[in-house]
């Protein structure tokens, strides 16, 4: 007579549960190295720290309560993506440019980024536009609040979307590492207020993804980078003279 096949229990006589793998989210493990480089960010939009300040690695790690590796990490990790300087036997310190530099890193700018939107527009879709829309109702907001941070915040967030619609990751990761850098540089340099027309302009590249082709296209964008720069360039400048 065959024998009736037993039950699987578990440790208390109760079946065993289905087995549950894959019905939850993963979550991501954040670094300690990550959270000081977000903390640092955050500092030098906010301008706690300025272009020229000193950063010291035993000061911060006592203030964060973590261990200098840490620290030592992430400022490694923010020189490589241009927000800081590494001298050797002297320090660590935030990036200072020149207005000369600064020129010649919105001119590679305009380049580098000219190129990832014209990928950008072999891959745009209508959710895109309506997406980067909300980006400059976001910018527009905060000009009108005179806060100026989260229009540099919301206007990273527009030209990022854009670069990773260029679907070309090592363009991505270069922008990545000029062109935040240079934002916070200049909000820190320039005394200027954000106003809602800069935001406006950004529509002129909406447009043109939407519905431009070569050579307008090509001229449209380059025409909005290059007055961007105008801008930030002057704004810094301004600045400059109004210090005593």
């Amino acid at each position: 007579m065959p024998m009736k096949k037993k039950q699987q229990n578990g440790s208390a006589g109760r079946p065993v549960a289905a087995d549950n793998r894959g019905t939850f989210p993963e979550i991501a493990a954040e670094s300690l190295r990550d959270k000081v480089i977000a903390s640092l960010k955050d500092a030098f939009f906010s301008g706690e720290l300025k272009p020229g300040d000193a950063i010291v690695e035993r000061h911060l790690a006592q203030q964060m309560k973590i261990g200098s590796p840490a620290v030592r990490e992430a400022l490694i990790t923010l020189q490589q993506q241009g927000f800081v300087n590494r001298v050797a036997n002297t320090g660590t310190y935030v990036n200072s440019f020149t207005v000369d530099e600064v020129r010649q890193l919105y001119q590679l700018r305009v380049e580098f980024e000219l190129l990832a939107f014209k990928w950008a527009k072999l891959r745009v879709r209508e959710a895109d536009l309506k997406k980067l829309e909300t980006f400059v109702d976001a910018m527009a907001d905060a000009a009108n609040q005179k806060d100026t941070r989260k229009f540099f915040e919301h206007d990273l967030d527009f030209h990022r979307y854009c670069w990773r619609l260029s679907g070309n990751k090592f363009l991505e990761r270069s922008l990545e590492n000029l062109v935040p850098p240079l934002f916070a540089f200049v909000l820190n340099a320039s005394d200027d207020t954000v106003q809602e027309l800069v935001a406006r302009q950004h529509l002129q590249i909406i447009s043109a993804l939407k519905s431009a082709y070569e050579p307008d296209f090509s001229s449209i964008i380059r025409d909005a980078l290059t007055t961007f720069a105008l801008e930030g360039v002057s704004s810094m400048l301004e600045g400059h003279h109004r210090k005593p």
